[in-house]
């Protein structure tokens, strides 16, 4: 999936009702009706949308599976894992500064927290590669 075909899908997913081709035109900011019917087929082809006997498209809610282990806001994406990650941090590294634990306290932290960054760091290369196909 190419990184323009999922910045039309985050654009699209904001609408709650079937939408036309030439709504979709509009809120994608195209002037061509041709290459928005192509932009919709390709997601319809990547079971991001579907389309009704009437002719009117709907994008789907729901993730495919490549998407599933990230967070859609708006139109950011973002690894869930990263969450996780961000908190652990953060709540080890006000314990540190409030208690002045002994140097294994740290360590045994870092531990922790270190297969968590290394996952976030591993899932955002899967979305970047995710996004080159």
């Amino acid at each position: 999936m190419r990184r323009d075909l999922l910045e039309y899908y985050l654009k699209l997913r904001s609408l709650n009702r079937p939408f036309g081709v030439r709504e979709a035109q509009r809120v994608l900011g195209l002037t061509s009706p041709g290459k928005t019917q192509r932009i919709l087929n390709k997601l319809i082809k990547y079971g991001l949308a579907r389309r009704l006997e009437n002719g009117n498209y709907v994008i789907n809610k729901d993730l495919p599976f490549e998407l599933v282990n990230y967070i859609i806001l708006s139109t950011f994406i973002f690894p869930r894992i990263i969450v996780y990650s961000i908190y652990s941090t953060v709540l080890a590294t006000i314990y540190i500064l409030l208690t002045r634990p002994p140097i294994d306290v740290i360590l045994l932290a870092l531990l922790i927290i270190a297969p968590l960054w290394i996952e976030t760091i591993y899932q955002f290369l899967n979305l970047r590669r995710f996004l080159n196909v």
